[in-house]
């Protein structure tokens, strides 16, 4: 059976703890940077206090990168939005999801009104049936939370953007088109409830149509608004002075503990003890201020705002004055003489941190040493990544790097754009008159309690040489690899004389192939379909698939991927199956407008219909994103059903350079579907999504070049795969030999799998999938030629997982046996099964 998490157990731990630690103010505070907004990346500030986590904004990609660096989420209890942007809030969805499974019982959303439409309207695809998330409004106490028991005290300051005619958004689409698609949205997914909740969801009465009405409606004039936060720790009393309490003849005892709290007392001999004169001095607790002005037409109400000048160097008091500001503005504004104007009125001990595109770190490593692993194999199936932003630890004769001994860091030598020149990544001033500016990277921390200002001891750093050197210490890896390398190069090489060639078309390069959640090594869905060297199509696409892009090509080269972009294919509205693509849209657009194309072609979206319901909210709510693309229902090209009109379907196929787009209901969720694309030039790639195996599925693909089909299971685990309705890795070839596929691509590996799956006697015309891995139809037969490789390279993993499926097997064997003999005992005469039991 899956393995069933206590989800209630875990609340109440966390509501105890919670009350255990709010007696006192937090002694320790400190803010870390999780994604430094590099493109690609995430953008969010996580701050950490012994009795609460805050995190402010959440970009896709935020809980990848939490997982990886083992930043506790657990308790997460408020998250806090600048701006209704993708870039802040698209990793939320999946945020919310792994704070329910860790336990978290409650989390409030803070920003512009409309952000909790975000998780209203993905309730269809994600379920927070034991998380309640609540929105505060802005106004509401003035905008001010945290009472002196709380970690934080938070004002939120309100900015609004001074908007000229030629400023002006595109109107969005009206309130009622969402509606009507909203009651279709529900009928459709009645038949998944009980008709006593179908009926209560979808037959709205009027006061609920209002109210709906209404919250769409300030949402809409919230677009040009922006939220900036003052933040504060309550005042911490001084810490007791032990040496000046001897001094001054106080014993121990009670006495010790009137003065911590504050007390004069006085001594037997009459002499009184001040508790200021054996304390030190109360910390009143430093302010720090997070803001994002998105466009120039904010800088009117940021130059204007008194909430925030009473911080900068006009403050009333020294303690005051802003320890330290978090920028997430973009460079463009940054660089604008009236930001820099209000950057200046801070004091000259401020200190600015800029999380924005200027960034570079992406904020993986596990990523770049599972690929430099993967590279020994085939530098053209895994290519180096061309991420650089991430220092490289040069190896030299004594295997050293150059450390700062001052402070315990390593000199940081950040990696300058494409040419991989070193730079050293010290703080940066904007003028004389602003303080020390730092540009973020993912585990940047400042310390504000107790105040150690800026720390980068966790700073990132590549090790190439280590990660290769993991390898080698298999004994039989050196080996295996040296007998796979000489049967690739037995190979009958290309016209140009190499061995493999992943540039012909068609080719795929996999951009995520794990399921549910991405982890470490292995994003949520993604993969990417080279039709041409003008055409390319993306099958599915969960959270970060665009920072994958980036991450594998670099910027400039996903840019004109991005151009090339002609369709996106969803297989069904799982979240980790599509929650990418409005940031995948919003990049393709800005791809295009840098080369001076304003009038951006539409992008073609393959789609169950209900996915409008979430895009058409996000368009009202958030950003307009509507106009970009146009949708053509799965429902309307199934093979069994067709129903798109004869133009259309003629239309989309020559803009894909297809011969026939075949669509199939799959064995999953309600509304999921397989494809068959056949190109003009006469090959067929057939793509599963998720399934268990189907006949279907078997119709539409039958003699395909190239099936590229789930295996999320292992065969041990057949049972765990019907109940979540998957396939195994057998149940996947086999759907692949009966079809007559001439190569299978196995994909969407349990997280468990982080590294390799566990498959027995594969075929030689089976391969595995692994994130940044390209591949063409000439270069599938080596694939095989590589798994004893895989296994032995990753071969402690390898055993884990046996030894974790072999102690399965002898419970699950275990079991059994209890339960017959349970059986074999209630079937005796005289014996009743309720006086039964098994031990």
């Amino acid at each position: 059976m899956p393995k069933k998490v206590d989800v209630k157990g875990l609340q109440e731990q966390r509501l105890a703890h919670r009350q255990k630690v709010r007696k006192y103010p937090p002694s320790k505070v400190y803010l870390q940077v999780l994604g430094s907004g590099a493109p690609g990346a995430p953008r969010s500030l996580y701050v950490f206090t012994e009795q609460a986590r805050y995190l402010f904004n959440c970009g896709e990609g935020t809980q990848r990168l939490a997982h990886e660096h083992k930043v506790k989420l657990g308790m997460v209890e408020h998250i806090l939005v600048t701006h209704k942007s993708w870039e802040n809030i698209g990793g939320l969805p999946g945020m919310l999801l792994t704070l329910q499974d860790t336990g978290v019982p409650h989390v409030t959303l803070h920003g512009p009104p409309g952000i909790d439409s975000l998780y209203y309207d993905t309730r269809h695809f994600m379920q927070f049936r034991d998380l309640k998330i609540f929105y505060r409004d802005y106004e509401e106490d003035g905008g001010k939370f945290g009472e002196r028991n709380d970690p934080l005290i938070v004002q939120n300051v309100p900015l609004w953007a001074k908007l000229t005619d030629s400023t002006l958004p595109d109107r969005p689409i009206e309130s009622s088109c969402v509606e009507r698609a909203l009651e279709e949205v529900e009928e459709l997914y009645a038949r998944e409830r009980s008709r006593q909740k179908k009926r209560s969801l979808v037959h709205l009465d009027a006061t609920e149509r209002a109210a709906k009405r209404h919250k769409q409606d300030i949402s809409a004039k919230c677009r040009n608004l922006v939220m900036a936060y003052i933040c504060r720790p309550p005042p911490k009393a001084g810490a007791l002075l032990l040496e000046k309490c001897v001094s001054a003849g106080v014993p121990p005892g009670p006495l010790l503990g009137e003065l911590k709290g504050g007390k004069d007392v006085t001594l037997p001999n009459g002499t009184i003890v001040r508790a200021a004169d054996v304390t030190a001095p109360d910390d009143p607790g430093p302010v720090f201020i997070v803001v994002e002005a998105p466009t120039e037409q904010y800088l009117d109400a940021l130059l204007e705002s008194e909430a925030l000048a009473l911080y900068q160097s006009g403050a009333n008091s020294k303690g005051d004055l802003a320890d330290v500001v978090v920028h997430f503005t973009p460079a463009p504004v940054m660089e604008h003489p009236r930001y820099r104007e209000w950057m200046s009125r801070f004091s000259p001990l401020t200190t600015h941190i800029i999380i924005n595109e200027t960034s570079s770190c992406m904020g993986s490593k596990a990523v770049h040493r599972i690929q430099y692993k993967l590279n020994l194999l085939s530098d053209s199936l895994f290519p180096l990544l061309s991420d650089k932003g991430i220092p490289i630890k040069e190896t030299t004769g004594s295997d050293d790097t150059d450390w700062d001994q001052e402070n315990g860091d390593v000199n940081l030598m950040e990696q300058n754009g494409n040419n991989g020149s070193l730079e050293r990544a010290e703080g940066r001033n904007f003028n004389s008159d602003v303080g020390p500016t730092h540009q973020a990277t993912t585990l940047l921390t400042y310390h504000i309690r107790p105040k150690i200002n800026i720390d980068r001891s966790n700073a990132l750093i590549l090790e190439p040489h280590s990660y290769i050197q993991e390898c080698y210490e298999v004994k039989t890896f050196e080996s295996i690899l040296d007998q796979t390398k000489s049967k690739l190069e037995a190979l009958k090489p290309n016209d140009d004389g190499s061995t493999l060639k992943t540039d012909s078309y068609p080719n795929v390069i996999f951009l995520g192939t794990g399921s549910c959640m991405p982890n470490k090594t292995r994003n949520t869905s993604g993969v990417l379909l080279n039709i041409s060297s003008e055409k390319l199509l993306i099958m599915d696409c969960g959270e970060g698939t665009y920072g994958q892009l980036v991450r594998l090509l670099g910027v400039s080269k996903s840019d004109q991927v991005l151009r090339k972009l002609t369709a996106v294919y969803v297989s069904h509205l799982h979240a980790d199956h599509h929650i990418g693509f409005i940031r995948l849209l919003q990049a393709r657009r800005k791809a295009f407008q840098q080369v001076g194309i304003d009038n951006v072609p539409k992008l073609l979206l393959f789609a169950p219909n209900k996915i409008m319901i979430y895009l058409s909210s996000y368009h009202i709510n958030f950003e307009p994103i509507i106009n970009d693309f146009t949708l053509y229902g799965n429902q309307n090209l199934l093979s069994t059903n067709f129903q798109l009109d004869h133009e259309s379907y003629t239309n989309v196929c020559s803009q894909l350079d297809m011969k026939k787009i075949e669509m199939t209901f799959v064995i999953h969720c309600p509304n999921s579907f397989g494809v068959a694309w056949t190109h003009n030039d006469g090959w067929k790639i057939v793509y599963s999504g998720d399934t268990m195996p189907c006949k279907g599925l078997v119709n539409i693909g039958n003699d395909c070049d190239l099936l590229i089909h789930e295996a999320t299971m292992e065969d041990e685990l057949e049972e765990d795969a019907k109940i979540k309705t998957h396939c195994t890795t057998s149940q996947a070839i086999q759907v692949g030999q009966d079809m007559n596929a001439r190569f299978i691509l196995l994909t969407h590996f349990s997280q468990r799998y982080a590294k390799v799956p566990i498959i027995n006697d594969l075929p030689i015309n089976v391969g595995i999938a692994f994130d940044n891995m390209k591949v063409s139809l000439s270069a599938l037969p080596i694939l095989h030629l590589m798994n004893e490789a895989l296994v032995s390279m990753f071969a402690e993993d390898y055993d884990d997982m046996l030894e974790k499926t072999a102690r399965k097997r002898i419970a699950r064997e275990r079991l059994e046996k209890q339960l017959e003999e349970h059986k074999d005992l209630g079937s005796q005469p005289g014996v009743s099964l309720e006086r039964s039991h098994v031990a």
